[in-house]
């Protein structure tokens, strides 16, 4: 049984750009585990081990869900999950907007109607760069918050859809497309 999640695919030109960004942070921080380029996405819903004939019920229900069209996100400077000494995660911050939101707890709605369990933790929406803090020693103090202030650019995109990948583990790139939901 495959796994599953729904998420906002980015352009090509902005992976590109953020991939630019990985390679000038990889002798930095000491990540066990860096997202290729062509797997950078914004998660909605991470829904786990999906049974064929649930993912059919699951697209047949997003297809029928009325969204009120495309938006404009915007990619901001990096941010951190866990301790600025050793930060689990690497991420491109991304501002939560009104219309993001709404798509966001819409997918999750119809997610839990049909089984799925849903994160418990409030919506963080961020582009995962790198995690898994891979070695003995920790970045000096302040060094982050240094970091930080160099990578603050801000990058802007309209959505015009959302994606359901399948997980492929061990793969690279790890997503496929599974299908495509129009805004």
């Amino acid at each position: 049984m495959s796994h599953y999640f729904l998420g906002i695919e980015i352009a090509d030109d902005l992976k590109n750009f953020y991939n630019d960004w990985q390679q000038e942070l990889k002798p930095i921080f000491p990540y066990k585990s860096w997202t290729d380029a062509r797997d950078l996405h914004i998660t909605l819903s991470f829904l786990g081990e999906v049974h064929r004939d649930h993912l059919e019920k699951l697209v047949k229900q997003l297809e029928i869900l009325q969204f009120s069209g495309s938006f404009t996100l915007s990619l901001e400077g990096l941010g951190t999950f866990g301790k600025s000494n050793r930060p689990r995660v690497l991420f491109v911050d991304v501002r939560l907007n009104e219309e993001l939101l709404q798509l966001q707890q819409q997918i999750v709605k119809a997610t839990e109607a049909l089984g799925f369990e849903q994160e418990k933790r409030a919506y963080r929406p961020h582009l995962t760069l790198g995690k898994k803090w891979g070695k003995a020693f920790d970045l000096p103090e302040g060094k982050l918050n240094e970091i930080k202030l160099r990578y603050q650019q801000i990058n802007q995109f309209e959505v015009t859809a959302f994606t359901l990948y399948k997980i492929h583990p061990g793969h690279v790139p790890s997503y496929e497309k599974a299908a495509v939901f129009p805004l």
